[in-house]
């Protein structure tokens, strides 16, 4: 076995999960070579190996003989190290067992479990159990001892050893008396001096939550598993009823117990081997758009937020997908989950995490191809890539079963990534707008519940505007604002945050009015509250109607229309000329605020119709038109490095700048004045193919 790092200094770190459960991949080695070469001639250069704590791997650290299943792992370390493949390990999952009961013939390692209320198992683990998170250090210790040679290091400006110690974070609760007595000691902090607050939210009459049964205080907990659970219905929380309040109460205490788990682990981990440098990685599902159908694993369901997360890590992944909150193929959503996943890292270095393969929900690389997603990727300022997965078909991404164009497509994706990434600093990206992440609505809203999809449908849509004007836009969690982190840009969006109300942000609201004041120009649309308390702006309901702008009748399209008073009135609706759109001064800075669901109806498949009682009137949607209200605006505060063109995305990093065609058509690269381009494909003279990326060196000031 290789003992020195088998990645060449400066070369990109491109992983592929490859796992071993099923036939072939469990016993035919002839298979499992020929695929670890199907590996290597994508252009990969890490394996990563699904060994997560299962008993046989116990045994082995014990001396025992290897399982057939660890068995092949070994023989896979040996093929990978003979071809100058790196290997990394998937070593801890949600619950240990991935599933499988019927394909692993051993059984998990939990350390100790919790129950749920029926005193059943819920065949998970306490994720605050001194137990279970020691018996997580035995396995990576174990992994490290027998396997750590070979490993791949990642990192350009401090390389470590990835570990993946933890895939798919969900902490249940458990209904054990500990358990129960670790819930209500959180509650009573919680509300400390506060109970009628609590009654009143409970619709209850106590004088302490001890009280309170699990079915007073947890949102039906008889519906809890390993992953799933009960969630509040749209009328929860339309009219904020009881069983909505249980639900943020539970979801907060499972978000902070997931911080508390990532922070003891942090802490046990670089007590176990401090010059490791072992890097703990956080991987689950698209972030922000997650499948539709599988309500048990959106991240609204899951007490997640990923930015708190990441004080406690080196680096986290979710793997992304090109399909948007309604569940159609879409590269704008890739965009959004890159610019979060940068984000969440610090605007450092970090590993973009791809689905790649038919989806269970759609065949989205016939819409958008395996090498645009690496264009975008690396646009996005990506130093690494963690692809899923090539075999198993369960969820992965079954790489042995793709067709010849795919696999081209991934090949020349990896071959670009590998010369692009190194000439990038992402350090260096321009910084020009921003966009407030809706933390609230994706810690507390399910995709699936009432207008969950249509309320993040519209940021992506902010997004999509902001590239296709040329600008480029970042995603800052309100912690990362109220830090002080805007101040490095002129424009921000806040896109609809259906969630605020149910837990507000004063020190938010007081960051947004200090970086207005002192210049800066903020976008919103309807049910902005974190505006509407910052600046003290007043909406009210309005009759649906088209909108004069500029003289061209614009059809509003959302789930609200409003009229604002205050200010400077830059559009009117049609009909009754009430203030469609609206710019309120504030010191040297400015808000405009605009009467519709901007986002929403920027990034919707479907488009509105003239409204009946206009005639023979020409009216259109804000997507058709060739100059947009907001690029309009915009400009006054800030003009974009690059004229954008719809469709387009760009990104620039120092003396080098990412085209990413997401359109069909060829683009024409004279528009950025750039030199010695690298392309993914053979392009016509002087054009960018469609769906497809290009590197370029430029002047431009």
């Amino acid at each position: 076995m290789n003992k020195t790092r088998l990645l060449r200094s400066g070369e990109p770190f491109l992983q592929i999960w490859l796992g071993n459960f099923f036939e072939p991949f469990f016993s035919d080695r002839n298979v499992m070579r020929q695929s670890l070469e199907h590996v290597k001639s994508l252009g990969f250069n890490v394996v990563n190996l699904d060994s997560k704590p299962w008993s046989d791997f116990f045994a082995r650290y014990a001396g025992e003989p290897a399982s057939p299943y660890v068995a092949m792992q070994e023989f896979m370390l040996d093929e990978m190290h003979r071809r100058c493949l790196a290997h990394t390990f998937l070593a801890l999952y949600l619950c240990g067992d991935n599933l499988y009961p019927a394909i692993r013939d051993v059984p998990a390692i939990r350390g100790e479990d919790a129950f749920g209320i029926d005193g059943k198992s819920l065949n998970t683990y306490k994720y605050w159990s001194d137990k279970a998170q020691e018996s997580m250090v035995a396995h990576v210790s174990g992994l490290l001892l027998l396997y750590g040679q070979g490993m791949a290091e990642y990192g350009i400006a401090n390389p470590n050893r990835p570990m993946q110690t933890m895939f798919e974070p969900i902490v249940r609760p458990s209904f054990d008396a500990e358990g129960v007595t670790r819930y209500l000691a959180w509650l009573e902090t919680r509300y400390a001096d506060k109970m009628d607050l609590l009654n009143e939210r409970y619709g209850a009459a106590i004088s302490s939550v001890a009280e309170l049964s699990p079915e007073q205080y947890w949102l039906r907990p008889e519906e809890l598993s390993w992953v799933g659970g009960a969630c509040p219905t749209a009328t929860d929380f339309n009219e904020q009823t009881p069983d909505l309040w249980r639900w943020v109460d539970n979801q907060t205490y499972l978000g902070e117990e997931t911080v508390r788990y990532f922070k003891s682990m942090k802490a046990r981990f670089r007590a176990l081997n401090p010059s490791l440098l072992l890097e703990p990685v956080l991987h689950q599902w698209g972030y922000f758009f997650n499948p539709p159908g599988y309500p048990s694993w959106q991240t609204g369901m899951r007490a997640l937020d990923m930015h708190r997360l990441a004080v406690h890590l080196d680096n986290v992944i979710f793997i992304a997908a090109p399909l948007n909150a309604e569940g159609l193929p879409d590269a704008g959503a890739l965009s959004v989950e890159y610019s979060l996943a940068r984000s969440i890292n610090g605007f450092g270095e970090f590993t973009a995490g791809l689905y790649l393969g038919r989806h269970v929900s759609a065949d989205i690389y016939r819409h958008v191809t395996p090498a645009e997603a690496y264009g975008t990727l690396v646009a996005e300022g990506a130093s690494g890539v963690h692809v899923y997965g090539y075999s198993g078909l369960d969820d992965g991404g079954v790489f042995c079963m793709m067709d010849d164009l795919f696999l081209d497509s991934v090949e020349a994706g990896n071959r670009w990534a590998r010369e692009v990434i190194p000439l990038l600093d992402p350090a260096t990206r321009l910084k020009e707008a921003a966009i407030l992440f809706p933390a609230q609505m994706s810690f507390l809203e399910p995709v699936s519940v009432g207008s969950g999809a249509a309320h993040r449908m519209d940021l992506l849509g902010w997004h999509q505007q902001l590239l296709d004007l040329g600008y480029q836009a970042d995603i800052l969690h309100p912690d990362q604002v109220s830090s002080g982190l805007l101040e490095q840009y002129r424009i921000l969006v806040v896109p609809f945050n259906s969630c605020y109300g149910l837990a507000p942000n004063p020190a938010l609201e007081a960051a947004l009015g200090t970086w207005v004041a002192n210049g800066g120009l903020l976008f919103h649309g309807p049910g902005a509250v974190e505006v509407k308390n910052a600046f003290d702006i007043h909406e009210e309901k309005a009759p649906f109607d088209c909108i004069d702008w500029n003289g061209k009748l614009l059809i509003p399209h959302g789930w609200s229309t409003v009229v604002f008073s205050g200010g400077e009135s830059l559009a009117q609706y049609a009909r009754d000329g009430g203030n469609a759109i609206n710019r309120l001064s504030i010191g040297k800075g400015k808000v405009i605020s605009i009467g519709f669901e901007y986002g929403y109806a920027y990034s919707r498949r479907s488009m509105p119709a003239v409204p009946p009682n206009y005639g023979k009137l020409e009216a259109h949607p804000i997507v058709l038109f060739k100059e947009t209200l907001v690029g309009e605006l915009a400009a006054e505060c800030l003009t974009p490095v690059f004229s954008g063109r719809k469709g387009v995305e760009l990104a620039r990093f120092a003396n080098r700048l990412i085209v990413v065609n997401h359109r069909s058509e060829p683009l024409d690269l004279s528009l950025y004045a750039g030199e010695k381009p690298i392309f993914q494909f053979d392009s016509l003279s002087g054009c960018l193919t469609g769906h497809s990326a290009v590197c370029l060196e430029i002047n431009k000031q």
